[in-house]
């Protein structure tokens, strides 16, 4: 038993699965992985192309964007230009008087419907300043023109005051060619707030973001979605270039380009165009269900399909094993009907006339054992009675001639009765190992008593009276059982036990225990052990090793007479320091009336 839990314990789980587990696990393996390439191959390519659509679509916001800038610098650069040219304009500039400049400008910022509206002398002092929102003052307005009138802009980005302006500049003169004089310079703008970043987000069908450095001036963002794109921007996790990326605000995802709208001082400006991606992912989300869905369709219209294809090609393999099986076991008429492909029919009738062979072959040997064992049992017969008969007639004659010899008759008719009951033993256990059915005639008794009766029979033997025999019990004694059967049994057992110390001082012990159901039974020597070529035959009839007058039929006896009361005899272990036998046996057995009566030989 330990052996076959090794051995399956070293097979490999694979190995172990049955050839239609084997072929469904393989196939649907294979089926998974071409399902399951298909399936992404399927998704990669959809997933290429909606990217690339959301690439398409984001370089189409930033260029109508852009086109949306270039519109308004056009219409803002056609303005300024108007303004310029204005002669009362011009002559309010000759006046060259900052205070009535400023009060004169006002009705020429209405006329512009700008959020900055700026004139400045020719050395570019402002002379009057007006913005719809207060923040940006005449000092910081002469600054941010030097630096535009230095830089040659015809446009530029004024930043100041957390407030981001678009201006754009055209130059006031007064006469033409050479007589031209410059009377000053005149700028336009508009703020760039979340209102333009809206106008501009609806335009281009997407979000914008305008940032001055690393700070957002205005978007069409929620407030929670500005303040994650703030922070991503101050932790620098935004590519600058204009290569379309992909962000996640507020748990919304977004493919995002950003376009450069001035690199200068005082801060480079920056716009960013942000394109939903919740259609698009939604769409992925739904193919990944579809997806899933029908892999999962796929596998289970797999299983079904290979599991009735797979029975109609492993019936008649399992029926083959089956039949294996019962060969095995011992059965060989277990019938099996050859079916399925050609290979597997012609395995079937292969197999059929091997299993007829092997029952021919089976039957000869059995018969060819039998005449052995009987020729064994005859010759081991023959020998022991030719002693026993030689023992009688030498008896006899000298019991004839006993008073011309002056002999002892009594002690000539002891061996005579010897003899004959050793005769009448040798018949009785032959007759008792004949008998197939239970002889057994169960009353209650005492299992020590009768150990030790069994013992005091083989001490009352000359040749082993020196034998040291102990006898040890622990817990009740009384049982139900043939107390004559079992009195042999054990007398065969210790007489084994005995015969076996021959050439050394022997000791044999006997412990008895008991449980509420059983009894448990070690007969234990100090002889040589057991010898390696009898050890699986030892309780077969006529096995008989080491001594010069055994039968081989006591251990056989024993044997027989314990699995009459349902228990069972081994050897517990055996050595060159010695050999212990254990039984085990039930307490009580049936009723008289259930056990067989004995059979008259």
């Amino acid at each position: 038993m330990e052996s076959e839990i090794s051995r399956s314990l070293d097979k490999p789980l694979w190995a172990s699965c049955g050839l239609k587990t084997q072929l469904l696990i393989s196939t649907l393996l294979i089926i998974c992985a071409l399902t399951g390439a298909i399936l992404l191959i399927v998704r990669h390519t959809v997933r290429s192309e909606i990217d690339e659509q959301v690439r398409e679509g984001t370089v189409a916001s930033v260029d109508a964007f852009q086109a949306v800038q270039q519109e308004r610098e056009l219409e803002l650069s056609r303005t300024a230009a108007m303004l310029s040219q204005l002669p009362t304009l011009k002559a309010l500039m000759t006046t060259q008087h900052a205070p009535t400049i400023q009060d004169g400008s006002f009705p020429f910022w209405q006329v512009a419907g700008s959020d900055l509206f700026l004139l400045a002398d020719p050395a570019g002092h402002v002379q009057g300043l007006h913005v719809t929102r207060p923040g940006l003052d005449s000092t910081m307005a002469e600054g941010d023109l030097a630096r535009s009138v230095k830089e040659g802009d015809n446009a530029a980005y004024w930043y100041a005051a957390e407030r981001l302006y678009w201006v754009f500049f055209r130059t006031i003169t007064a006469g033409a060619g050479s007589n031209a004089k410059q009377l000053g310079l005149v700028a336009i703008g508009y703020e760039v707030d979340s209102t333009v970043a809206k106008d501009l987000a609806r335009v281009s069908d997407s979000k914008i973001v305008l940032a001055a450095g690393d700070k957002v001036i205005a978007s069409s963002l929620s407030p929670q979605e500005e303040v994650e794109l703030q922070r991503l921007i101050r932790l620098h996790r935004l590519d600058a270039s204009s290569a379309p990326q992909e962000v996640v605000l507020s748990g919304a995802e977004y493919q995002m380009a950003s376009v450069a709208l001035h690199d200068g001082p005082p801060s480079p400006m920056q716009c960013y165009v942000l394109v939903s991606l919740r259609r698009p992912m939604s769409f992925i989300h739904e193919l990944n269900r579809t997806i899933l869905v029908l892999g999962i369709s796929a596998v289970l219209f797999a299983w079904l399909l290979l599991s009735s294809v797979s029975h109609t090609i492993t019936r008649p393999v399992d029926n083959l094993v089956a039949g294996v099986r019962a060969l095995a076991a011992g059965d060989y008429a277990y019938s099996i009907t050859p079916r399925g492909s050609s290979e597997v029919a012609e395995l079937g009738e292969a197999f059929s006339r091997m299993r007829g062979e092997l029952l021919v072959s089976q039957r000869q040997r059995i018969e060819t054992e039998r005449v052995a064992a009987l020729g064994r049992a005859a010759s081991s017969i023959s020998h022991d009675l030719r002693h026993y008969l030689a023992t009688v007639v030498a008896n006899a004659e000298f019991l004839y001639e006993a008073e011309k010899l002056k002999l002892d008759k009594n002690e000539i008719y002891s061996e005579i009765k010897t003899a004959s009951e050793q005769m009448t033993e040798l018949l009785d256990s032959l007759r008792e190992l004949a008998r197939e059915q239970r002889t057994i005639t169960p009353v209650p008794a005492s299992m020590d008593r009768i150990v030790h009766r069994a013992t005091e029979a083989v001490l009352a033997r000359p040749e082993l009276r020196q034998r040291a025999i102990s006898i040890h019990t622990e817990g009740d004694m009384n049982g139900v059982f043939d107390p004559g059967k079992m009195e042999r049994a054990f007398f065969n057992l210790v007489l084994n036990a005995s015969e076996a110390t021959a050439d050394r001082q022997g000791q044999i012990t006997v412990e008895i225990s008991s449980s509420p159901d059983s009894f448990e039974v070690r007969v234990a020597d100090n002889g040589p052990g057991i010898p390696a070529s009898i050890r699986g035959t030892l309780f077969d009839p006529f096995v008989s090793c080491g001594k010069s007058n055994g039968t081989g039929l006591g251990l056989a006896i024993a044997s027989k007479i314990i699995h009459d009361h349902d228990g069972s005899i081994t050897v517990e272990r055996t050595s060159e320091l010695g050999t212990v036998f254990f039984i085990r046996m039930p307490r009580s057995q049936p009723a008289p009336s259930e056990v067989a009566q004995p059979v008259v030989m």
